[in-house]
């Protein structure tokens, strides 16, 4: 349902029940994809207390209108709304064409979207009927409302969106609250690069950090280890040095078996004969 359809069913009812004051909620919202597409959606509600035992269609037939007032865009859906105080209708249409909003519109400000280089800029006239040059029809206008808010999503960050809540890249406009005749907001374009990605390529980095520094520690403390076998050179080339008593060992040589072997002492000299012929023994 557009807006402005909407409040020319509000106009309806406001001439003909003034017990609606303060009973009707509308809430509308738009995202951007491009200047050629939008995801559109609106709630128009009344509450329960005032329809009684009648639905939202039996209410608005009784009372001189119904949902055929109502401007449905081509391919939208309509199904029934209720929540805990509101009864009514909510209207989706996905991938829809701008100029279809503002062919429909019954304001004098009809909804806009126009592409400002690499930004987008969104003007609409207030959707509770607010923005008649009639001050007293004005607040006639809002007072049947209870609740009216229009918001937009754009792909990028908001810049400019004056009178508006501003959320990244949302601006909420509380219809009731905002003194301008027409409601304007301006945002970037281009989404630019989502926070998640940003933390996983940090991750990464950090990540790859480490690697590279546990490599480099590897590598040094294998580098401090090699001198010492470097150094060192194959038996029997210059700069070997022998052990203790090798030398001693090969000047004089031990055969096999006779590891350790020492010298047996010698008997001691038999002394010569001073007496033969006390022995019996004439020498001849």
């Amino acid at each position: 349902m557009n807006a402005k359809r909407a409040l020319g069913v509000v106009g309806v009812l406001l001439a003909l029940m003034l017990a609606l004051t303060g009973c009707v909620k509308l809430n509308m919202s738009v995202k951007v994809n491009n200047e050629k597409s939008v995801d559109y959606e609106v709630v128009y509600a009344i509450q329960k207390s005032v329809l009684g035992d009648k639905s939202f269609d039996e209410f608005m037939e009784s009372n001189g209108t119904g949902s055929q007032g109502m401007d449905i865009p081509d391919g939208a859906t309509v199904v029934d709304y209720e929540d805990e105080k509101y009864k009514g209708k909510r209207i989706t249409a996905a991938n829809l064409d701008p100029a279809k909003l503002a062919e429909s519109s019954s304001s004098e400000s009809p909804f806009e979207l126009k592409r400002d280089g690499d930004f987008y800029v969104i003007s609409m006239g207030g959707v509770t009927g607010g923005e008649s040059g009639d001050a007293s029809s004005s607040a006639m206008a809002k007072s049947m409302f209870d609740e009216a808010s229009v918001t937009f999503t754009f792909p990028g960050k908001v810049v400019e969106a004056n009178g508006a809540t501003v959320d990244g890249n949302k601006a909420t406009f509380d219809m009731l609250s905002v003194k301008d005749t027409v409601v304007q907001a301006k945002a970037e374009a281009n989404a630019g690069i989502p926070l998640w990605i940003i933390w996983i390529l940090v991750a990464v980095l950090v990540i790859a950090a480490a690697l590279v520094l546990l490599f480099v520690l590897l590598r040094k403390r294998s580098s401090q280890q090699q001198p010492g076998l470097a150094g060192a050179a194959p038996y029997g080339q210059p700069g070997y040095a022998a052990q203790p008593g090798y030398q001693a060992q090969q000047d004089n040589p031990v055969q096999p078996g006779q590891e350790g072997y020492q010298s047996q002492p010698q008997p001691p000299a038999q002394r010569p004969q001073e007496d033969w012929a006390g022995q019996g023994y004439t020498p001849g």
